[in-house]
């Protein structure tokens, strides 16, 4: 595992150099756009890169897609959260729809990235950087990491706790919705032990052993009131007296 940790420590060195100069350099809105749109689409490129070099190079791609499932559809939170950095830079800033995917992907997409990165399943089962998947898995993590944090480093990300609690309690929903589509797709495919093996989203069971009770709405029912938790404290942080979550309920009684 320290292996795990040193690699993964240095992708975060690399992530705030690069962070740093889209700082530095990116200064329109157009700049921007194009920045995260490219970042999005090397996370793809990332993610598919085995895929590639076997339909050009090596062959066997068929057989490759079927020992990896998410390629094909979007099975694990971060697939979605990667195709959702994809949708993002084409939604209108201001609206609705961009509100929801910048909250989803920054409130989600960090902490799936992060887990994804330091308790990275593919290393647990192959505690190893020399397998190509491994390290691809890993760094594909890091990369929808660095497209998370340009977020907030450009000041996209607005702290407003019923707003951004509500947006999370959509985005469980609709990954419960897609986990469930996507079990179906396999069980009825393909077959019910495949779509065990699957495990979309973790509904099915646990992706931990010896946590066999942490399927996905296990952890949805955790992560809604942790969640709470943060919004309410970062408010505390980012309002003054008065502006507060707790405040705004408190001026809506009185005014009735």
């Amino acid at each position: 595992m320290l292996t795990l940790v040193f690699f993964n420590l240095i992708l975060l060195a690399v992530i705030a150099l690069g962070l740093w100069l889209a700082k530095k350099f990116i200064r329109s809105r157009r700049a921007e756009r194009i920045l995260f749109l490219a970042a999005a689409l090397f996370t793809i490129l990332c993610h598919y890169s085995s895929l590639i070099y076997r339909v050009t190079v090596s062959g066997g791609a068929m057989e490759y897609l079927r020992q990896n499932p998410n390629l094909i559809l979007p099975i694990y939170p971060c697939n979605v959260v990667m195709w959702s950095c994809v949708i993002l830079p084409f939604c209108r800033k201001g609206s609705r729809l961009y509100a929801f995917f910048a909250d989803y992907v920054f409130w989600f997409g960090i902490f799936s990235t992060l887990v994804g990165m330091f308790a990275n399943v593919d290393f647990i089962r192959e505690p190893t950087l020399a397998n190509f998947e491994v390290t691809k898995s890993i760094v594909a993590h890091a990369t929808l990491l660095f497209n998370v944090l340009l977020l907030p480093l450009f000041g996209h990300i607005r702290v407003e706790l019923w707003r951004n609690l509500r947006h999370m309690a959509i985005a469980i929903a609709e990954m419960l919705v897609i986990g469930l589509y996507c079990n179906l797709v396999f069980g009825v495919l393909v077959s019910e032990a495949r779509a065990y093996d699957i495990n979309s989203m973790f509904l099915i069971h646990s992706p931990f052993d010896g946590l066999t009770f942490l399927t996905y709405p296990v952890i949805a029912a955790i992560a809604l009131p942790l969640y709470f938790g943060l919004f309410a404290l970062l408010e505390v942080f980012f309002y003054g007296k008065g502006e507060r979550f707790y405040d705004r309920i408190a001026k809506t009684r009185s005014g009735r």
